[in-house]
């Protein structure tokens, strides 16, 4: 049974012309999926804690961004478990299938905030 999907997406930082090549692939949007009968025993957790150590460890990207459906509160939960701080909420900015245009919500996390977190992780 799959339980859930964690998907990284490399993309260009924000900068103007002169700065392009230093902003080339320095960010990445994160994105999750969780089956919920799956949901409550860390496993999405640990698939995002994973995937974060890949891109600011392996791919040494400057920042990593998430965005999610204000209502999804385990969703919202999961972003601030792994670190994450939210930055934006947008009103009526995201389009859902069922619900139509209803209130997002965006987190980011910086490389030097996940380096601090790993030094005052429990070993």
């Amino acid at each position: 049974m799959v339980i859930g999907d964690v998907m990284v997406r490399v993309e260009d930082a924000w900068g103007q012309r002169e700065g392009a090549a230093q902003a080339a692939g320095r960010q990445a949007e994160l994105g999750w999926t969780v089956n919920p009968s799956s949901g409550g025993r860390g496993y999405a957790t640990e698939a995002v804690r994973k995937a974060l150590r890949l891109c600011f460890e392996d791919l040494r990207l400057h920042r990593v961004v998430a965005n999610a459906f204000a209502s999804n509160e385990p969703s919202c939960r999961l972003a601030e478990r792994v670190g994450m701080r939210r930055e934006l909420y947008g009103v009526r900015d995201s389009l859902h299938r069922d619900l139509g245009w209803i209130d997002g919500v965006g987190y980011a996390l910086l490389a030097e905030e996940w380096k601090g977190q790993q030094a005052t992780a429990p070993v």
